[in-house]
């Protein structure tokens, strides 16, 4: 399955990181809120403990410049305003889009998620290769996301939803023609529901993602630039690779 490009490649020279930001030397608490995305952000984690990549990776990037984590999941509409108000520090992901620059500041790539439609047979995706082929089609996203956005300008009837696990269920009920969403969360919950056997997919495009930071968050700023330091190392020294293994998610 290549659902997911994590920067994971050579880097130069490992750079130095420091005890912690800006002359910090007591940990510090990050508060992040989270929607449930496994296996990125997996909010009820199974026996083998596993919290989702994301999380994995974001906790150990903090943890090396002297920050931990609490984290909260809810819808991420909610999730989204919250941290954009301030009341929480961040968010564990998220897509860039110019409008979230005013309030939230973005991390280095953490990787390239693909993003496409889902139907309920092969048939229903015929003619259709790309979001503006979807006008006038009655189409379920999760209400928040970019995908929503794109839904709206392409003239699609847009039904927008909670969750990606309650997009499936409108689709697999037959409550909408298709679902604009993201691979790998998707399938994860199909290879859960029977109901979901004959459910095909059709990709049509990739989205990098990236961690995200409250501009109210004090310190945010010098946060960011040691989470991409931090970054940056554990890309250099196989922590990256070692994580998402743990996740048996292949990668290009």
């Amino acid at each position: 399955m290549r659902a997911v490009r994590v920067l994971v490649g050579f880097v130069g020279l490992a750079l130095a990181l420091g005890t912690g930001i800006a002359g910090r030397a007591d940990e510090q608490s990050v508060r992040l809120a989270c929607n449930n995305f496994p296996p990125h952000k997996i909010e009820q984690p199974a026996d083998d403990g596993n919290a989702g990549f994301d999380i994995d990776i974001v906790g150990e990037a903090l943890k090396r410049i002297g920050w931990s984590t609490e984290i909260a999941f809810m819808p991420w509409k909610r999730a989204l305003e919250l941290a954009e108000r301030g009341q929480y520090d961040g968010l564990c992901s998220c897509s860039h889009t110019k409008e979230r620059e005013a309030k939230l500041l973005f991390s280095d790539e953490l990787g390239a998620v693909s993003v496409g439609l889902f139907a309920r047979s092969e048939d229903a995706l015929a003619g259709i290769g790309s979001v503006a082929d979807l006008k006038d089609r009655k189409v379920v996203t999760v209400g928040g996301y970019n995908l929503e956005a794109e839904l709206i300008t392409a003239g699609a009837q847009v039904e927008a939803t909670a969750s990606d696990k309650n997009a499936l269920d409108m689709l697999v009920a037959g409550n909408v023609d298709l679902l604009y969403g993201y691979e790998l969360t998707t399938k994860h919950f199909i290879a859960s529901d029977p109901r979901s056997s004959s459910i095909a997919y059709r990709e049509i495009g990739r989205n990098p993602y990236y961690f995200c930071l409250s501009r109210a968050m004090p310190g945010a700023g010098d946060a960011m630039q040691g989470f991409n330091r931090s970054l940056k190392v554990m890309a250099a020294d196989g922590s990256i690779r070692r994580i998402l293994d743990r996740y048996h998610v292949e990668f290009r």
